[in-house]
C-alpha cells in the first residue's frame, strides 16, 4: 500500500496528525467520490488534493507502529445485556441498533449479521465510515444521526481498547464532535435543514385534520376511522414521543406501564416509565384538554379494548411501533410529506411560538408537557418559517384533505377475517370458553346480556339501526349522543 503525502502533518501543527496517513487505496478514492455529494459537511471531512489546508479526516489511517492490541473483544451479547454498562451511562440498547443498522445496511458488513464478536467492527473503521457516508449521501439526512452512528462505532472502540487517549479513537471522537458542532450552529439558526423541509408541515394542517377527523368519524362511526381519530387528536393536544403509541387502558391507578386511566369521568394520561431522563408524571386530561379527554372516553366506552391502538381488524392484537409509523405516513400521505412524530412536535411548538411571545414560564411548561429541556425547545424545535408564501401553502395542503366516507372499510372482508380468527380461537379453546360463558351468563340478567348485544350490533354495523324497532330501543334505553349509541 502506497502513502499520499502526509499533507495534514506539515499544514497543521498538531501531533495527532502526524501519527496518520492517507493510503493510496480504494476507500480513499471512494472518501473523495462520496465527499462531492455533500454540501454541510464539517470542513475537517473534506479533502481536495489541490488544497494543502484541507483535512480529509475520515480518510486518515493510523499508522501501523502506532497501532494497538484489542484488550477486550467487545461482543455484542454483553452490550445486548448492558454487561459493559454503569451506573451512570446505560445507553448500551442505542449502540445495539448502530449495530443491527450496520449489519443490515452496510454492503461489506452485512456477511457479519450472525457473529457475535464485533472485532470485525475495530478492524474496519474507515470502510465502516465510508459505507455509512455513502448509504446517507443524497438523502439530506441530518448530521445528528451520522453524528448517532459514529457514536456507536466509539462505543465499541473504547469497550475494545479501554481508553480514550488512543489516538484511532481520538480521530473519531473529533469527527463526532465536529458534526455535533455543526448541527448546533444548524439548530441556531432555527431554520428548516433540507431534510425537515421535505417533512415538516403547519401546524395549521393539523389542526384542521383532526376537526375534519372527528366530523367525519361522527357521521360513520367505524373503528377505523376511530382509530385513526385517537391517533391525530394525541399528537394534535400532546405531542409527546413515541410513549403515546404505546398507551394502554386501564381504569384503576397502575404505575408499571403508560396509561389512558378512566376514573368514572376522570380522565388521566398517566406516563410511568423513564424517557430521556425524564421521570413519571401525570395529566388531568379533563382539566387541560377537554375534547382529547371525551374522544378518549368515547372510544374506550365504545369499542371496549386494552389497548388504545390495535389492527384495524383484530381490537384485541396491539399494532406495532413500526406499523404505527406507517399508518402516521399514509394519513399525513395528502400532505405530500413523510410526517412523523418529531415533525409534529417542532410544528406543534413552532405553531405556539408564533401565537405569542413565549415567555420562560411558558416554555418550562412546555418543556415538562413534552418531556424535554427547555433549551431544546428553541434549540432544536421552534423553526423560523418564510411567512411571504406560508399562506399560500397552507392553503394548497388543506384543500388535499381527504374525506374518511371514500376510505371504508370493506365490512365483509373485515368480517371474514373476524370470523377465521374467531374460529381458530375457539377451536382452541372449546372447552374453557364454553365453561366461562356459562358462568358468566348465569351471573348477568338476561336484559343487560341483550342490551349489550343490541348496542354491539348498532356501533358495529351501519345497516343494523336500519333493521332495530324503535320500541326495542326504548325497552333497552339505548339513545343515540354524537353518533355513538350507548
Amino acid at each position: 500500500m502506497n502513502m499520499i503525502e502526509d499533507k495534514t502533518a506539515s499544514s497543521f501543527n498538531n501531533p495527532l496528525w502526524k501519527s496518520f496517513y492517507i493510503p493510496n487505496d480504494t476507500i480513499t478514492r471512494r472518501f473523495k467520490e462520496v465527499l462531492k455529494t455533500y454540501d454541510n459537511l464539517p470542513a475537517s471531512f473534506y479533502y481536495d488534493d489541490d488544497i494543502k489546508e484541507s483535512f480529509g479526516l475520515p480518510l486518515l489511517e493510523l499508522k501501523k507502529t502506532l497501532t494497538k492490541p484489542i484488550k477486550e473483544t467487545p461482543l455484542l451479547d454483553k452490550l445486548k445485556n448492558g454487561d459493559y454498562q454503569t451506573e451512570k451511562s446505560k445507553t448500551d440498547y442505542k449502540i445495539v441498533k448502530d449495530i443491527n443498522f450496520f449489519i443490515n445496511n452496510l454492503p461489506s458488513f452485512k456477511k457479519y449479521k450472525d457473529q457475535n464478536d464485533l472485532s470485525f467492527i475495530v478492524k474496519n473503521t474507515r470502510l465502516l465510515l465510508l459505507e455509512l457516508l455513502e448509504y446517507y449521501k443524497n438523502k439530506n439526512t441530518s448530521l445528528k444521526t451520522i453524528e448517532g452512528r459514529i457514536n456507536g462505532l466509539l462505543r465499541v472502540l473504547y469497550i475494545a481498547f479501554k481508553d480514550k487517549n488512543y489516538l484511532l479513537y481520538q480521530k473519531y471522537s473529533i469527527l463526532m464532535l465536529d458534526l455535533l458542532f455543526s448541527h448546533k450552529q444548524d439548530e441556531d439558526k432555527q431554520e428548516l435543514n433540507k431534510n425537515e423541509q421535505e417533512r415538516f408541515i403547519p401546524f395549521e394542517v393539523v389542526i384542521k385534520f383532526q376537526k375534519d377527523l372527528l366530523e367525519q368519524y361522527q357521521k360513520n362511526p367505524t373503528y377505523k376511522n376511530n382509530q385513526d381519530l385517537l391517533l391525530i387528536s394525541l399528537y394534535r393536544y400532546l405531542p409527546e414521543r413515541n410513549e403515546l403509541k404505546l398507551l394502554k387502558y386501564t381504569t384503576t391507578k397502575k404505575t408499571d406501564d403508560d396509561y389512558i386511566y378512566i376514573d368514572n369521568d376522570d380522565i388521566y394520561l398517566l406516563l410511568n416509565k423513564c424517557k430521556k431522563k425524564h421521570y413519571e408524571f401525570y395529566i388531568d386530561l379533563n382539566e387541560d384538554f377537554k375534547e382529547l379527554a371525551q374522544i378518549l372516553k368515547d372510544s374506550y366506552e365504545t369499542f371496549k379494548r386494552t389497548y388504545l391502538f390495535t389492527d384495524y381488524n383484530n381490537i384485541k392484537s396491539p399494532i406495532s411501533l413500526q406499523g404505527l409509523y406507517k399508518r402516521m405516513i399514509n394519513l399525513f400521505s395528502f400532505t405530500g410529506k413523510r410526517v412523523g412524530v418529531s415533525i409534529l412536535r417542532s410544528s406543534y411548538l413552532t405553531y405556539q411560538a408564533e401565537q405569542k411571545r413565549l415567555t420562560v414560564a411558558d416554555k418550562k411548561r412546555l418543556a415538562v408537557l413534552m418531556r424535554t429541556r427547555k433549551d431544546k425547545i428553541d434549540d432544536a424545535y421552534i423553526k423560523i418559517l418564510p411567512q411571504e408564501n406560508k399562506k399560500e401553502v397552507l392553503n394548497n395542503i388543506i384543500e388535499n384533505i381527504p374525506t374518511l366516507t371514500n376510505t371504508k372499510q370493506n365490512p365483509k372482508e373485515a368480517y371474514k377475517k373476524q370470523l377465521i380468527n374467531n374460529k381458530t380461537y375457539y377451536d382452541k379453546n372449546k372447552d374453557k370458553i364454553i365453561e366461562r360463558v356459562k358462568k358468566n351468563q348465569a351471573n348477568k340478567p338476561k336484559e343487560e346480556i341483550a342490551r349489550k348485544r343490541i348496542l354491539y350490533y348498532l356501533n358495529g354495523d351501519e345497516t343494523y339501526k336500519d333493521r332495530v324497532k324503535t320500541e326495542t330501543l326504548k325497552k333497552y334505553n339505548i339513545t343515540l349522543d354524537n353518533g355513538i349509541y350507548k
